[in-house]
Parts: C-alpha cells; sequence; structure tokens
C-alpha cells in the first residue's frame, strides 16, 4: 500500500468515526459548578444557605455559560476559564451566594427557553443580575468570541462585566 492509499484510508475512517460520533448525539463534558468546588474546600454557598434559592442568588449575579450537545475545544475552553474567573476572582462573592457560576445545555427540553429568553445565537456567556430573587437585568457577553482567543483579554471581560452587575445590584467587589 502506497503512502496516498494510506492516507486516503485513515482520513475516510476518521471521517466516518466523526459521523457516527455526531449522529450518536457525543459526548457531554459537565463542568463542576463553582459552589461545589469551593464546597469541596471547605466554604461555598450551597442551595440550603439563606442566600441561595435553587442555587441561584436570591440578591447577586448567575453567570450563566450557555453551551449545546456538540462542544469544540473552544467550548470547553471558555466555559472553564469563566468558571476560573468566578472561582478564583470572585471567591469571597461565591462564598457570601452573590455570585454563581451555572454551565447549562441549552439544548434540552427543559432549558431550551433560555435561547429565547436571551436571544442566544451560539454558545457563551450571559451574566444574570438578580434580587430579592428575580431576575432583573441581563448581558449577554458577545465578545467572548473575540476575546477567547488571548486568555487574559478573555478573563479580564469576564471579570469587569461580573464587577459592573455586582454593583449594578449594589454588591460591590471588594
Amino acid at each position: 500500500m502506497n503512502t496516498k492509499s494510506l492516507l486516503t484510508t485513515v482520513l475516510l475512517v476518521l471521517a466516518v468515526g466523526g459521523i457516527v460520533y455526531v449522529l450518536a448525539g457525543g459526548q457531554e463534558q459537565a463542568a463542576q459548578p463553582v459552589a461545589e468546588t469551593l464546597a469541596a474546600s471547605g466554604g461555598a454557598a450551597t442551595a440550603s444557605d439563606p442566600a441561595v434559592a435553587d442555587g441561584l442568588p436570591i440578591d447577586g449575579v448567575v453567570v450563566y455559560y450557555f453551551h449545546g450537545r456538540q462542544r469544540c475545544y473552544t467550548c470547553n475552553k471558555m466555559e472553564a476559564l469563566a468558571d476560573r474567573v468566578v472561582a478564583e476572582r470572585f471567591a469571597d462573592q461565591v462564598r457570601d451566594g452573590w455570585v454563581a457560576f451555572k454551565a447549562v445545555n441549552m439544548q434540552t427540553p427543559e432549558n431550551d427557553h433560555f435561547v429565547a429568553d436571551f436571544a442566544l445565537r451560539s454558545s457563551g456567556v450571559v451574566m444574570v443580575e438578580r434580587q430579592q430573587g428575580q431576575d432583573l437585568r441581563w448581558r449577554r457577553l458577545d465578545d467572548v468570541w473575540t476575546k477567547i482567543r488571548n486568555e487574559e483579554e478573555y478573563k479580564t471581560y469576564i471579570a469587569d462585566n461580573l464587577t459592573e452587575c455586582l454593583r449594578g445590584v449594589g454588591l460591590e467587589k471588594s
């Protein structure tokens, strides 16, 4: 077998494998929520805390990362970095129940309403300001797809927007 036919065979096998993977629905990767991560280390807001209802802050900000069933490297990186920013730069606010990070598959029946609620066009980050258990305002961070090329720029973009949202509900980041 010459190199050209070997390469053709390998590419054909990869293409068929990819098609089978897509048709089978792929494999979702679930991110561990920030609250679970911090709880394991000894201190985080949980759903039983008075500042949190249904895992969402009564007063504060929910940072949602919306994704579909099929997830590429960039999508996984976007989620991981947003989660890391929340966990590392806003650990006190997470502990106090002011901030929660939620990764949500927007392609499941129970979550498809988010597509209309936040005018979602693709995977991405949405921050929702909450007061007294009600959603007040939201902002879709449309620049995540261009900022992800530079990790520090992306993390700063997430942190700056989260700081502004906290300020919007009167919870300044100290």
